[in-house]
């Protein structure tokens, strides 16, 4: 577990707390090990938890953070490439965002809160140096 990996309980309380979407049981089967989901259901997982839930990916030495931002109606997902290159991208519709991903490896839930997106003075201070 990395320091972007929230617990397993923590994931699964989150799951079972929206448990009434499809896409979030299927999301809840693969995490205990009793079922599969899909890309679709883990992007349409963060939006059905309203943002609760976000996704990590590894891509080659850069962490990929994926989020699900009901302000801006958008998904979005962050890049930290060490030491310090960050890139980000808004995703207006979840096949944009799941095909991204698609390409990436170790994709697996966390909560919004291992993220940096939970922090705005995290994101402030990456505000510079972000280039899409």
């Amino acid at each position: 577990m990395t320091d972007s990996d929230a617990a397993p309980d923590e994931i699964r309380d989150v799951l079972l707390e929206y448990s009434d979407h499809r896409a979030v049981r299927n999301v809840f089967s693969a995490h205990r090990g009793q079922g599969s989901a899909d890309l679709t259901d883990y992007v349409e997982a963060m939006r059905a938890t309203d943002g609760t839930l976000a996704l990590v990916a590894s891509d080659g030495a850069a962490d990929v953070y994926a989020r699900w931002d009901g302000r801006g109606a958008r998904y979005e997902h962050l890049t930290l490439w060490p030491p310090w290159s960050i890139g980000g991208y808004d995703h207006k519709d979840s096949a944009t965002l799941a095909a991204y991903l698609g390409e990436k490896d170790d994709l697996r839930p966390t909560l919004h809160d291992y993220t940096p997106f939970a922090d705005q003075e995290v994101l402030s201070s990456l505000s510079h140096r972000i280039w899409p």
